[in-house]
């Protein structure tokens, strides 16, 4: 097959880096999301992808036809990888808030977002927006874009990796997510419960009085009093879990095969 002109090449290869962070700018806030019109994300994508090709002194990669289009799926099935991994501190803040509300018998009052296309209960939009500002003001943008710019130095565009500890990656990342979705709503759950018992218990001792049109008031005001009293433990953990996104190279290097050029 013969290779593409030397400036061919040199236009592929931008492109390559750009497929790896398509799918990170169309999932996560801090690179766009989905409340970024489309075009504009994937201009932020080729943008950075130049970047990052730029930084790495520009190599050409010479490839078309179907092996361009293998090197092409290979990117984006790492990107998408990637993008669970950035993704999860706000799909974590996300589940957590629908898990208090759950809890809290507050799930009718949800809110529809319109540009997300989806229902969000009010305690998950706003742990979601508090992280975003939280992880902006805290340097929590420059340690996801360090991250998945040196995710090229550990694994150049279009080199293979490794596929089962790809997916261990992204599956360690649900369950980072999972865990911390259970940590910061466990207050609220846990008022919910002393609820509950506060009530069965002078039921218990007064059978004849009316509590139980009082028990989902008292549910929903002490899980979220709770929820507020642990507000600060509960963003600090989402706001490191978003801050270990900047140690993507160290968790991309058991992925990279050793002696693998584009």
């Amino acid at each position: 097959m013969t290779a593409l002109p030397l400036d061919a090449a040199v236009l592929v290869a931008p492109l390559l880096h750009a497929l790896r962070l398509v799918p990170v700018a169309v999932l996560s806030p801090f690179l766009g999301g989905p409340l970024v019109p489309a075009p504009l994300r994937l201009l932020l994508a080729f943008g950075l992808g130049t970047a990052a090709w730029l930084l790495r002194g520009a190599p050409p990669i010479p490839a078309e036809g179907l092996a361009l289009a293998v090197l092409g799926l290979r990117e984006l099935a790492l990107g998408a990888g990637l993008a669970v991994v950035v993704a999860a501190p706000l799909e974590a803040a996300r589940a957590a808030g629908r898990l208090a509300d759950t809890a809290r018998g507050a799930t009718l009052a949800e809110l529809h977002v319109a540009p997300l296309r989806q229902r969000e209960t009010a305690l998950g939009d706003l742990l979601v927006q508090q992280l975003i500002v939280l992880a902006a003001v805290g340097g929590g943008l420059r340690l996801v874009l360090r991250g998945l710019l040196l995710s090229f130095a550990t694994i150049p565009a279009g080199a293979p990796f490794a596929a089962m500890p790809a997916a261990e990656l992204a599956l360690r990342a649900s369950a980072a997510a999972l865990a911390s979705a259970i940590a910061v709503a466990g207050p609220a759950v846990a008022g919910v419960l002393a609820a509950e018992l506060a009530v069965a218990a002078v039921l218990r001792v007064a059978p004849g009085l009316l509590l139980p049109a009082l028990t989902q008031p008292a549910r929903a005001s002490l899980g979220l009093l709770a929820m507020a009293l642990a507000a600060s433990a509960g963003a600090g953990r989402l706001v490191e879990l978003a801050a270990s996104t900047g140690d993507l190279p160290t968790l991309l290097h058991g992925l990279a095969r050793p002696g693998s050029v584009p």
